[in-house]
């Protein structure tokens, strides 16, 4: 179905008409990221499981608007068992449905982000028969969420609000209905979560995949085991920002020559990537190599740097030590 035929039939089903059905056999259809059933009729966001045997469709709608924010009207949650083409039940017990995750078993997590405008969101854990085992909610929206391929654990990350909820990394265990750890995400946003398990099904680790980075370990209680390969592939994979920050921090917590000599090259390859483009990244980047430079004893280029910083954001901090160079290198003469 093309974006048009998908419009026509978000809107025939608004209005109680559908358009006539295609010639294929089957009732439910994926197609991308988008799951469309025939009977009952549905249209919403698809979530597979790992085995591909299962899909969970979200739809943010009260059936007679497109979703979004409003006050009433739960939207539709449906469980399909895809090779056979069946719909196990549907759910309109929540309020907006905007994202699942299933595992190999059936059982599903759903993000719920509520009626209202404020920053909250609820998790709430489906088993096989529709039954609701565990919920949590967050005084924040809710960011992203993953699920173990056995559907026992669950992973839950928050954006940024104002209170214990901002800005966190959950790990959840759906069986014993509690959380295994909270804690503050190290590195950027998580893009999704992978579960080791040993042979009883008890969690080992949990990895994170950091976009452009790779995967990194937090143990079963929420300690980051994986520092010195983040740092490595924040300074030599990251995008110009992230390189940016990296080298940043590189130089205050290793004063080393090495150290410097990395945060220079690092902050060289940030200009080339983009940052030179930006005031603000810019002139942090020739900082940081003002600052290498200075580690390194070549005065002269760090006062280059760090004027180059100044030219780009008269605010970056280095005017003090741009002066004092300036005097250094003119006492010289």
């Amino acid at each position: 179905m093309d974006l048009i035929g998908k419009l026509r039939s978000i809107l025939g089903h608004q209005s109680g008409k559908r358009e006539p059905s295609s010639t294929h056999e089957r009732n439910t259809e994926l197609e991308g990221k988008w799951l469309t059933v025939d009977h009952p009729y549905f249209f919403g966001h698809a979530n597979i499981s790992p085995d591909k045997r299962w899909v969970v469709g979200c739809d943010d709608s009260d059936g007679s608007s497109l979703g979004g924010h409003r006050m009433k009207g739960n939207g539709r949650v449906i469980l399909v068992d895809y090779p056979s083409d069946r719909i196990v039940y549907e759910l309109k017990c929540f309020a907006r449905p905007v994202d699942a995750a299933v595992s190999d078993s059936g059982s599903f997590i759903v993000h719920d982000c509520g009626f209202g405008s404020a920053l909250s969101g609820d998790i709430i854990a489906i088993n096989t028969s529709g039954d609701e085992i565990y919920r949590r909610h967050y005084c924040a929206n809710i960011f992203n969420i993953g699920l173990s391929q056995c559907g026992r654990y669950a992973a839950v990350q928050t954006a940024n609000a104002d209170n214990k909820d901002s800005n966190i990394l959950e790990v959840l265990d759906l069986q014993k209905r509690q959380q295994m750890f909270t804690v503050r995400p190290v590195g950027t946003w998580a893009d999704c979560y992978l579960f080791d398990t040993n042979a009883d099904g008890e969690l080992c680790q949990l990895r994170v995949n950091l976009r452009d980075l790779g995967y990194f370990r937090y143990s079963t209680a929420g300690e980051f085991l994986d520092a010195e390969s983040l740092q490595i592939a924040q300074l030599d994979k990251g995008d110009y920002t992230t390189k940016i920050m990296a080298a940043q921090e590189l130089l205050k917590t290793d004063t080393t020559e090495e150290s410097a000599r990395k945060a220079l090259s690092v902050a060289d390859t940030a200009l080339t990537q983009g940052a030179r483009e930006r005031y603000d990244w810019g002139a942090l980047a020739h900082r940081i190599r003002g600052e290498s430079f200075e580690s390194l004893g070549q005065l002269s280029d760090a006062l280059e740097a760090y004027e180059q910083a100044l030219a780009m954001n008269p605010k970056m901090g280095v005017l003090r030590r741009a002066t004092t160079l300036r005097k250094k290198l003119s006492a010289k003469k």
